[in-house]
Formats: C-alpha cells, structure tokens, sequence
C-alpha cells in the first residue's frame, strides 16, 4: 500500500537528450532533501524562499558539481498535489538527471509510482478523480479533439454536473427516510412523491445530457478502429499503405502473404482512427495462415468499420451481390473496389444492386485514385459523431459510461417504483446505490485497488 507521509521523486521529463530535463520531488521533507544538495548562488537556503519562486545555483554531491540549475518552489496547498513540491531544471542528459534523482533519494526520498504525484493531489482534495483522470487523458490526447475534451474534463465540467446530481439525491434520500421514520408528520404523502418524481425526472436528464456523447468520448480515447478484410490478393496491404502514406505492409502478388494483423494509426477530421489490415479470408493452407485468420475474424468483430477490398477485374463468385457472411453487423461495411485499372469483371447491373446493399467506393491503391473518395466517406462518418458544442461534456472513460448508465437504470427502477405506491425502503436501496454509484465516480468512495488500477497507467513523474 502507498504511504501518503514519505517524500517521493521522479525524472517528469521523457527519456532522451534535450535542453531541459526536470526531477520533481513532493512531500513535507522535499525543502530540506533538496537544500542538502544545493548551492545557490548568493548562498541562502530554499526555506528561506517563497513560494513560486525560482533560485539558480549548482546541485553538489560533495564537492562535485553534478550540474547548475534553477529551483522552482511550490509550497503547501499552492501546489499541485497540495503539498511542498520542488522541481529541479536540469540540462537535459539522462546521466545528468539520474544522478541528481539518486542523490535525493539518498538524502531520504523515495522513488515515485506512477501516477503518485497525481494521486496526492486527489488525495489532498485538488481535484476529484475524474479531473484525476483527465490528467492522463490529456497527456496521452492522439488529437486536437481528444486534447479539448480531456480539458474540459479537467476544468471541472463533468464534476459539476456530477455534484449536483449527488446534491439531489441527497436531498431525496433524506426526504425519503423521513417519511420512514416521521410517517406521522409527513402532510400529503401523495404530493411529497410528486416531488421526488420530479427531481428524479431531472437526475435521469442530466445523465441523458452527460451520455449524448458517449460514443464520441470512446472513440477520442481509444480510437475508431477500421479493419481492412478480403479475399487474399485484393490489395489490402497496398491500401492500408496508401493510407498509411509509407510502406507499412508487405505486398506480393502471392495470395496469403498478410499472416497477422498490422496496425496504423491516422488522423481523420481529428478523430484518432486505427487502420487494421487483416489475414485474406478463404480455407487455410496450413496452421500459420489459419491463425492469422482467426485473428482476422476478430478484428472485423471488435471494429467500428469494415472496408472489404475486392478485386474488380475478377468475375464475382455470384449472380447476385451479397455482403460478406464473415461481417456479422451488415452496417458496418464500406465496400471498396480496388484495381479500377484493369478491366471490370463485375456487370454494371451487379455493381449498382450491391451499392443498394452498402456503400461502396472506387479505387487503385497502386496509383492513389479514388483515395480521397474513401478518406471522405469515412471523415463523414465520423463528423456525425463530433462535439455539437464547445461547453458539451464529453465521457471519454469506459468506466464513467458504466456507471452512469447504472445510475439511470437505478433511476428509472426509482421511477417506477414511485408511481407503483411500492415500499418506500425499496426505492431508498436504489437510491443508496445510485449515490454509491456517483461517488464511485467523483472518488468520493474509492478504495486502494481502484487507485491502484487508475493511477497505474499514469507515467512515473505526473
């Protein structure tokens, strides 16, 4: 378990060379760890320094200078995580920075979790656990989109709106267990139920508000995935490098030759999208292909869309067009027909009754034609899912969906229940769970393993 009462350092820089690295360090004892090892340049401490200042001088470890540097303070509840916090910019050297980060563990700190810096700050009641997270969204942000909704997250509009639904319910949980145990002094009980239906009526709104865009909140997270499936030798590792713009994919003229999945990620109308090209689909030849068309299999299931490349200058396998047996969801498919620089196989008859079936496109992932087709097919798509307004919340986590998903559910069951005339008490569990719930959310009720899980996919100095 982590103790929130050591002092703890990082290197809160990336790897690598750079004109300027930073070690941070936070906890009661980070003036004087970073006092022990420092030399200003007029000589006076750092306690004897207010608070967002800087200081230059040298880090020493004895009589050996490691490196000059400045010293920025952030002291008590001024700082992030709401305790004294020093941060150490150094030149930016690996060497250089290990060194320093070794001296202030020796002289009493303790290397950092991930995410433990962070983690003191909700813990200290900087931020609640939804700004928490917000933090690591914004840092791994793919998009300018994923940036604007990982801020506003942080700013504190999702926990707004969280806080008043916890009020409310408050307010109606109280009200409810007066009516148990005051029945007598409750006037017109018909009347006191009004009330709650209309208060739960505008909970169950502002979850509705907070989930409009949840599925754009999914893909600005974890991106909109696109599988590139086929017959073998329709092109799709040509395509998937056309969109790739560089040679990502091997591409032979011998069927069978993609035997696993290879991934791209693109940046569509500032959408994250993940192009996936996947195994050619027919009987396998042997155990390594078959593998690979397995995890084909897959991926078209896990994805939001489905580009099916076929060959135009082959002769359909039927008189009739049908989609592909292999794509269970019919609506995610884009239908693709590449080689439009040979000679057309397929009738035009064939052609126009299967662009009735879905959407369908004309390529050369040889030569590029056809490309900005596709590229905007997809962008309209996904433009149907972008943040109507620049105030809208947008849930980017799985785990906010959950629960607020749960939350309405609860709520409806309330609602119910109210009108029905049931136990009180059985609409108080409810509502006893629809608070848990929020304060799941908010990290007003949390425990060390969900910390654990959270801050776990933080990086090591934030």
């Amino acid at each position: 378990m982590i103790s929130y009462d050591d002092t703890i350092a990082a290197i809160a820089t990336p790897p690598g060379r750079g004109a300027i690295g930073i070690v941070r360090v936070s906890g009661s004892a980070a003036l004087a760890i970073v006092d022990s090892i420092f030399v200003s340049r007029r000589g006076k401490s750092l306690a004897d320094r207010k608070t967002h200042t800087l200081t230059f001088g040298k880090i020493k470890n004895d009589a050996i200078t490691i490196d000059e540097v400045l010293i920025g303070l952030m002291l008590g509840s001024s700082s992030f995580s709401g305790e004294d916090t020093v941060e150490i910019y150094c030149h930016g050297g690996n060497v250089i920075l290990q060194q320093v980060l070794n001296l202030i563990v020796q002289y009493g700190a303790r290397l950092a979790e991930p995410g433990e810096f962070t983690r003191r700050a909700f813990v200290n009641g900087k931020i609640d656990l939804t700004q928490a997270e917000a933090v690591s969204d914004l840092i791994n942000a793919p998009t300018e989109l994923a940036r604007r909704a990982a801020v506003s997250q942080l700013e504190g509009k999702l926990c707004v709106p969280l806080n008043e639904i916890r009020e409310t319910l408050i307010d109606i949980l109280s009200e409810l267990e007066a009516e148990i145990d005051f029945p007598d002094d409750v006037d017109d009980s018909s009347n006191e139920r009004q009330l709650l239906i209309i208060k739960l009526n505008q909970i169950s709104g502002k979850i509705k508000f907070l989930l409009k865009n949840a599925d754009t909140g999914r893909i600005l997270h974890d991106g909109f995935q696109i599988a590139i499936a086929g017959k073998p030798n329709a092109g799709k590792s040509s395509l998937l490098n056309r969109l790739a713009s560089e040679e990502r994919a091997l591409v032979t003229d011998i069927p069978g030759t993609t035997r696993d999945t290879l991934e791209v990620d693109v940046n569509i109308e500032g959408f994250p999208v993940r192009f996936i090209d996947t195994a050619g689909l027919r009987s396998a030849k042997g155990k390594v292909e078959q593998h690979g068309i397995d995890r084909a299999m897959k991926t078209i299931d896990a994805s939001d869309m489905v580009i099916w490349v076929s060959d135009i200058s082959k002769k359909p396998l039927t008189k009739k067009p049908v989609l592909p047996k292999e794509i269970k969801d019919k609506s995610k498919i884009i239908w693709v027909w590449n080689k439009c620089d040979l000679p057309c196989k397929p009738t035009k008859t064939f052609i126009e009754e299967l662009s009735e079936l879905c959407h369908s496109i004309y390529i050369c992932a040889l030569t590029g034609d056809g490309i900005s087709d596709l590229h905007n097919l997809i962008a309209g798509k996904l433009n149907k899912k972008k943040i109507v307004a620049e105030d809208d919340v947008v849930l980017m986590r799985t785990r906010h969906i959950n629960l607020l998903e749960k939350v309405s559910h609860l709520i409806q069951d309330s609602l119910k229940l109210l009108n029905s005339n049931t136990l009180i008490e059985l609409i108080v569990m409810d509502v006893r769970d629809s608070l848990k719930a929020i304060g799941e959310l908010t990290g007003d009720i949390t425990t060390e393993d969900l910390l654990d899980k959270i801050f776990s996919d933080f990086c090591i100095g934030k």
